[in-house]
């Protein structure tokens, strides 16, 4: 029996953002600091490849330009995961000093970078018509996403966000879960695809991964409401391979721990993302 597959995961490469995006599925509207060195990821990632293969890997952040070693972290990735898709998710706003990235990607094939655009920039917009200038591209449709390819399969993916999901009621200092119905909550989740590798272990989503981080940050981890969602725990490089397949067969599919998060009817939770969005101060250590 061969080892079980994982169609995708993603892994943040920083902490830090330059940006502060009401309802961050990854809570980047916080101010974190710090990047996660390579060496570290790479030790996370050869264990798990001992127990599983992994079709597709997602670098993401916060902001993963922010993190100066970013460029031998693709390096890292593919030499890995050779047959692997890479994909990359940046805001944009560093790619002015750090086009290299793209070239990088370009490059190494097989692979899908994307502008999530967060605000009105002219920069930005200078950086995607230099990348449309830089290769020649075919637009292509995939999974109902417009990308544009080359020949060596780069795809180059421009994100237009107009809503953000907040995950939790309240604000941080008094945050609660809405504890709602797990398929309600899922049916508008922007994550029902992405598994967070974080801190060597593997979890449904971001929000869920960091979720008990978030509330001993805020000291709510005691509180009643939050019992049954702390008990989730993801999966661990050492537990059973039952355990393992079990996660995997739930890929792409609700789970228990996904009633935490709103339904289409938390309106208070459905966020006009343009008006919430505000710079942070450009320091990323």
């Amino acid at each position: 029996m061969g080892k079980p597959t994982l169609p995708f995961v993603e892994t943040m490469a920083s902490y830090a953002c330059n940006l502060s995006c009401q309802g961050c599925t990854n809570y980047s509207d916080l101010n974190f600091k710090g990047n996660v060195q390579w060496d570290t990821c790479k030790l996370w990632l050869e264990q798990w490849l001992e127990r599983i293969n992994i079709q597709d890997f997602g670098i993401i952040g916060g902001e993963p330009l922010a993190n100066p070693n970013i460029s031998q972290w693709i390096t890292g990735v593919r030499d890995l995961m050779p047959n692997a898709q890479i994909r990359f998710t940046t805001n944009g706003l560093l790619l002015d000093k750090k086009f290299e990235v793209v070239e990088q990607l370009h490059s190494i094939g097989n692979s899908i970078f994307k502008i999530s655009i967060h605000q009105n920039n002219k920069k930005i917009e200078e950086i995607i018509e230099k990348i449309f200038q830089a290769y020649n591209f075919e637009p292509v449709e995939e999974f109902g996403i417009l990308r544009y390819k080359t020949s060596n399969n780069f795809r180059f993916q421009i994100n237009r966000p107009t809503t953000f999901i907040k995950s939790f009621r309240n604000d941080y200092q008094n945050m609660l879960p809405h504890s709602s119905k797990a398929e309600d909550s899922f049916n508008i989740c922007v994550q029902k695809t992405c598994p967070l590798l974080y801190k060597g272990k593997i979890y449904k989503c971001s929000t869920s991964g960091m979720l008990n981080d978030i509330l001993i940050k805020f000291k709510r981890e005691h509180l009643p409401e939050w019992n049954f969602y702390r008990k989730y725990k993801g999966i661990s490089v050492t537990d059973d391979v039952k355990d393992i397949i079990e996660f995997i067969k739930n890929f792409g599919n609700p789970e228990s721990i996904c009633s935490m998060c709103p339904t289409i009817g938390d309106h208070d939770s459905i966020l006009d993302h343009k008006s919430t969005v505000r710079n942070k101060n450009e320091k990323f250590n």
